[in-house]
């Protein structure tokens, strides 16, 4: 079992961690983040893999990379989070679903 809120400890992570800090390149896109998405292209048999910093960050992606335009028709459940809405709607898409009313 994977705790949430227990981080794992290996002497591999530890060694990569002080690798990192030590070639002072501790952000996205760094040697690590290479060698993750080589890892996830050959583990999935994908032409590209890009890891993201969140999922905010992915839908913004996808909104971009499927040419969402002003205008598009974009279909969600009406019940999620801002952001599934927000990266479309950044992109000039209409937001079509259910909306739900309730009185407080």
């Amino acid at each position: 079992m994977i705790s949430f809120n227990i981080p794992i400890y290996s002497e591999n992570g530890i060694k990569y961690i002080k690798e990192a800090v030590q070639a002072r390149h501790i952000s996205g896109d760094g040697v690590f983040t290479k060698k993750c998405h080589e890892w996830l292209k050959q583990d999935t048999g994908v032409r590209c893999a890009y890891l993201t910093t969140s999922c905010t960050h992915a839908l913004e992606m996808s909104a971009f990379l499927t040419d969402i335009q002003p205008g598009d028709e974009v279909i969600m459940p009406s019940y999620t989070f801002v952001s599934t809405a927000d990266a479309f709607v950044l992109a000039g898409a209409r937001y079509s679903g259910s909306v739900v009313k309730t009185k407080i």
